[in-house]
């Protein structure tokens, strides 16, 4: 355990944040995890947008890249036929109207008919396509464990139900664990100097490669949980529960605000999503849960990746 307290920040109130300014997320890593050309992960920084944390966010800036590449391409094509049309057919070239027969009509009808088809349809299948695979992974996959998310005004709540209390883990603690869920506010960091407005004083970890349910509500008007990395972005309902599955390929810190107006302080409830690998994770719980272990599992050599290996083996 004496590396990991070199890897975490500290601990205030019972929850273990991170560094979050140091953090960097190695692009090595990233184009293994993706598995894509290096050209189409280079091409996500040339159009704004940041490194995706997952196939899902880089799906989401392909299909963005190639949607623009051909409505650019329309934009040229039509424009140039406009331009060339006023310049060969005005009126002081071709004082008399030029008509086309019937042969010729009929071509540039089917033309400027199945052009714009194909077009959409190259379009809308991939679009369809992500779509569809969605509301699959929504209803279909297997998740890990359940995060709970509340909005208030200006913060978010967090429960993170890692079912550490199960017959996975109880032989590891002792007679007086309650099983209890790990719940923790996040505000934001008013005093930070890096990432002004992003850093929160508790982070949301999460583990590296697993498939993660959240749900979502809110305690007293509408707010948005995004991360834009992540391509998340879900609204906060009262009285209504969300639910939605978050996958990271990639290790590092997320940031993301509130996407929804929700009063004067609007700006000033950040979110923070840190991925990690797995025994760092189970390491956070135990930390923040400020759990017991029994004698023989403190002094193990490998506490971390002996708890991570059996919980994630068994889940």
């Amino acid at each position: 355990m004496k590396d990991l307290w070199n890897y975490y920040k500290g601990q205030s109130a019972g929850v273990v944040t991170m560094n979050q300014d140091s953090y960097s997320i190695p692009a090595i890593e990233a184009k293994r995890a993706f598995m894509f050309p290096e050209v189409n992960y280079e091409l996500t920084r040339y159009f704004g947008f940041g490194m995706p944390a997952n196939d899902k966010m880089l799906s989401i800036v392909l299909l963005y890249i190639e949607t623009m590449s051909v409505l650019v391409a329309v934009a040229f094509v039509v424009g140039f036929i406009v331009l060339w049309s006023i310049s060969r057919f005005n009126s002081n070239v071709n004082p008399v109207p030029y008509h086309f027969s019937k042969k010729v009509e009929a071509f540039l009808d089917t033309v400027f008919a199945l052009l714009p088809t194909v077009l959409i349809s190259y379009l809308l299948i991939p679009a369809l396509g992500f779509i569809f695979q969605l509301e699959y992974d929504e209803n279909f996959l297997e998740t890990l464990f359940n995060v709970y998310i509340i909005g208030h005004q200006w913060y978010w709540t967090y429960e993170v139900d890692t079912k550490l209390g199960t017959d996975i883990l109880v032989n590891l603690f002792d007679a007086n664990f309650n099983f209890p869920i790990l719940q923790f506010d996040s505000y934001m960091v008013k005093d930070s100097e890096k990432n002004r407005l992003l850093n929160v004083d508790k982070c949301l970890v999460l583990p590296n490669g697993h498939n993660i349910c959240f749900y979502i509500t809110s305690h007293d008007v509408i707010h948005s949980w995004a991360v834009p990395q992540s391509g998340i972005k879900i609204d906060a309902l009262p009285g209504r529960l969300m639910r939605f599955v978050l996958y990271s390929s990639i290790e590092g810190v997320y940031y993301g605000q509130c996407s929804e107006l929700c009063g004067v302080n609007h700006a000033f409830m950040p979110i923070c999503v840190e991925i990690v690998k797995n025994q760092y994770f189970i390491d956070w719980i135990f930390l923040s849960l400020d759990t017991n272990l029994v004698a023989n599992v403190v002094n193990s050599m490998s506490v971390s990746d002996s708890l991570s290996s059996i919980y994630f083996k068994k889940n």
